[in-house]
């Protein structure tokens, strides 16, 4: 740990886990994490590695489709690196809460470089297969799968635990950022270059990224996750019985379902809309993908200025069922100036419905138990492809449009009944945050118990 870490770590008097919110212009500070320099460099690492990821994502949908023509085969590649998820990420939560965080991260780069640049070699060749694409794109996801839970669970290791909701909406900004930055590029390489150049750029990307994460020193006194011991499964039966006594868990967990499998899927027949309805096949690719990634910084920022349990409840409400209004609009556009319009609001809803999500999960969760929590939080991600094929069925038998559309109203009827049957999600004095929040012993140690 630097010694300004160290410094900023030894005035932090607040409770463990509360989220910035006494007041103050410190606490309003929306840029306060990054006095941690281990927090600077993962969360630039962090940036280039994701801004790869959605490069890939763009470039691999356009090459399918360009090799196929069929919407179809677009959204059976994207799945195919969700489905992993559903399966290994509870794995890759105990490992998260029993090996070194910093030395997963690190292996599942070397991983991610290879991938791309085995993709990049046989476009290159030009020995690429939707085959070979669905093969790799598995691999990605198993590589996600078993280290996502340790990235996201050492965030609150590498900031002063008064600045967890900070650090955590800050590192959701970094996929907002991507989604900005990587769609873009990604689209211009295309439009540019032969496709081989956007996958080496993407490859590029992870390799400048790799050093920063070296870089990294996590606190110590928040190393109690590589104790545990015991059966992989007692440990994963401790985490799921964990989040099942806490209502607010599950709510968080029902309202990011709903996000993942009626709201994400519309991301992956972006390339559809950009040759079928715009007509601009590969810059109108980039400008949507970028239209989004504007609307999601702006979300994550929001979320990141928040000092209130208030704001994180608005944050939920309007974010499901404005993601889903904006959808429907964006499927009945087409106009270039409308469609940018409904993709920016729509990407704003749902980055600042999953920033608020996930930074009240990891406030509300101890560190011994943050990595089995955050990989069920995964696995309900992983769940995507449940929306994302069922969109490419309905597109390739009603139209893409009609099928983006009926996918973002169901996304805002289902997040309607999953806040009207969850109380936490709306209740001003909640007991099971008060409780995480007010007792100094929240976010460490023994668990506290939930009220019913």
């Amino acid at each position: 740990m630097s010694n300004a870490d160290s410094t900023t770590v030894q005035r932090d008097s607040s409770p463990p886990g509360r989220p910035p919110g006494d007041g103050g212009t410190e606490n309003s500070n929306p840029f306060r994490a990054f006095r941690s320099s281990s927090y600077t460099y993962y969360w630039v690492g962090s940036l280039l590695s994701i801004t790869s990821f959605f490069m890939l994502i763009i470039a691999r949908g356009w090459l399918v489709f360009d090799l196929t023509a069929s919407p179809f085969q677009v959204t059976a590649v994207a799945a195919a690196s969700q489905v992993p998820s559903l399966v290994l990420s509870i794995f890759g939560g105990v490992m998260a809460d029993r090996f070194d965080r910093k030395a997963i991260l690190i292996t599942a780069e070397f991983v991610n470089l290879i991938t791309l640049v085995v993709l990049a070699l046989l476009v290159v060749t030009e020995t690429v297969t939707v085959l070979y694409l669905i093969i790799l794109a598995t691999i990605n996801g198993i590589n996600f799968a078993l280290a996502f839970p340790a990235r996201a669970a050492m965030v609150p290791n590498l900031v002063p635990r008064h600045d967890i909701a900070n650090g955590v909406a800050l590192s959701s900004m970094v996929f907002s950022g991507a989604q900005l930055l990587g769609p873009f590029a990604a689209g211009a390489l295309l439009a540019m270059f032969v496709p081989a150049v956007a996958f080496f750029a993407a490859a590029g990307g992870v390799a400048v990224a790799l050093p920063l994460f070296f870089l990294l020193k996590p606190r110590e006194d928040d190393m109690s996750h590589g104790q545990q011991h015991g059966s992989v499964f007692g440990s994963i039966l401790e985490g799921v019985v964990y989040i099942r006594q806490r209502e607010i868990l599950l709510a968080l967990m029902a309202l990011g379902f709903v996000a993942v499998v009626f709201g994400m899927p519309y991301q992956t027949v972006l390339p559809v809309f950009a040759d079928e309805v715009l007509h601009m096949p590969e810059l109108g690719l980039g400008y949507l993908g970028t239209a989004g990634g504007v609307g999601a910084v702006i979300g994550s920022l929001l979320v990141a200025r928040f000092t209130g349990l208030g704001q994180m409840r608005f944050a939920h409400a309007a974010g499901v069922i404005g993601m889903g209004v904006f959808i429907v609009l964006f499927s009945l556009s087409t106009p270039l100036w409308l469609s940018l319009s409904m993709a920016l609001l729509a990407g704003f809803f749902f980055q600042m419905l999953m920033t608020a999500n996930f930074a009240l999960l990891q406030v509300l969760v101890p560190d011994r138990l943050r990595g089995r929590v955050m990989s069920v939080r995964f696995i309900i991600f992983g769940m995507s492809p449940l929306g994302i094929i069922s969109l490419g069925v309905a597109a390739e038998m009603i139209g893409t449009p009609a099928a983006t559309a009926w996918s973002g109203a169901v996304c805002a009827a289902a997040g309607m009944i999953v806040l009207l049957l969850f109380p936490a999600l709306r209740s001003r004095k909640n007991p099971e945050v008060g409780n995480f929040l007010d007792d100094p012993s929240a976010g460490q140690g023994e668990p506290v118990e939930a009220k019913a």
